[in-house]
């Protein structure tokens, strides 16, 4: 009877060890898990950030790489490590022109560079989902005509950063783009074409 115990709990504990960092705990039990964002995640103290899994929870993320809240001493704490857009520029284009949209990134993680990366651009209450490429720090979107469908002079718009076909860098970046006819000062309509 003491053989079986011991065997018992031989693989109780293996079963344990096996498991040890995958996420099991019901997703209704971990309140983290509805924080969308690596930043807003690192805000409550009991959650983590698992970045491969692009996941805020209070549980162990397994072999994942882990960014702990601002105030746990580990090698990767607080929001700075947080996969981010690094640029807060607003760019103005001009009405009926395709652009390529370029995107600073902060905290690329090596692993992402082998993904698919996409743009998330948002202009005109519509969204519309590009191809990109990340070359360096930056990510460069597919052409994409911008257009202000509106009767103002500006609409405002933003690009959205997607690793691995819907896993989303923090922030968006801001843009403008203006019409011509309704507003022929607009910095974009005033750029001169080298020929």
């Amino acid at each position: 009877m003491l053989h079986m115990n011991i065997i018992a709990a031989i693989f109780a504990c293996s079963l344990q060890y096996c498991l040890a960092g995958d996420i099991i705990i019901d997703s209704k039990d971990d309140e983290c898990r509805s924080i969308p964002s690596c930043t807003s995640c690192l805000t409550n103290n009991v959650c983590t950030w698992c970045v491969a899994k692009s996941l805020c929870t209070k549980q162990l993320c397994g072999n994942d790489n882990v960014i702990y809240p601002q105030q746990v001493p580990a090698l990767m704490s607080g929001p700075d490590f947080c996969p981010r857009i690094a640029s807060d520029d607003i760019v103005t284009y001009a009405s009926g022109k395709r652009e390529i949209l370029v995107v600073k990134l902060a905290e690329i993680y090596l692993f992402m560079a082998f993904t698919p990366w996409k743009c998330k651009i948002q202009i005109n209450n519509q969204e519309n989902v590009v191809p990109a490429i990340l070359i360096g720090e930056s990510v460069y979107c597919e052409s994409f005509e911008m257009k202000n469908n509106s009767e103002e002079p500006y609409v405002k718009g933003n690009v959205k950063v997607l690793w691995n076909y819907n896993k989303a860098f923090d922030g968006s970046l801001s843009f403008k783009v203006c019409r011509c006819d309704l507003q022929p000062n607009c910095i974009a309509c005033n750029k001169k074409v080298e020929k």
